[in-house]
C-alpha cells in the first residue's frame, strides 16, 4: 500500500506542474514566477527521467531529460513571452496527460512497477 501512495502522490505533484504550466501560458507573470516553474518543472522532469530509467520503458527517459534541458533555469533558453506560451501549454497538457496515466496505471498494477517494457 505504501507504494500506491507514493504513486499517488507522483501523479499529483505531476499535474500541479502541469496545472501551473498551463496558468503561466494563459497570462503575464513577474519574471521570477516564470524563475521558480522552471527549475520546479526540471526537478520533476529529472524525477521523472529516474523513475523511467529505473522502472520502466527507457524509452520513456529522453523526453523527460528534453523537458529538463529546455525548461533549466542554470542555462535557459532565450525566448520571448509570447514564444514560450505554446510551449508552456503543451507540456503542460503533456504532463497532466502523464498524472494521469500514472494515477490510472497506479490503480491498475499491484506492485507498482511499470511493466511497458
Amino acid at each position: 500500500m505504501e507504494i500506491q501512495k507514493e504513486r499517488y502522490s507522483e501523479a499529483a505533484l505531476t499535474a500541479v506542474g502541469a496545472v501551473w504550466l498551463l496558468v503561466v501560458a494563459h497570462g503575464r507573470h513577474a519574471y521570477g514566477d516564470y524563475i521558480l516553474l522552471r527549475l520546479a518543472v526540471t526537478v520533476g522532469a529529472l524525477y521523472w527521467a529516474a523513475r523511467v530509467y529505473r522502472d520502466g520503458p527507457r524509452g520513456l527517459l529522453w523526453p523527460f531529460v528534453a523537458v529538463a534541458m529546455l525548461l533549466n533555469p542554470v542555462l535557459p533558453i532565450r525566448m520571448h513571452r509570447t514564444d514560450w506560451r505554446p510551449v508552456d501549454l503543451w507540456l503542460g497538457i503533456l504532463l497532466l496527460g502523464w498524472a494521469g496515466y500514472w494515477f490510472i496505471r497506479s490503480a491498475n498494477d499491484g506492485k507498482g512497477g511499470m511493466r511497458l517494457k
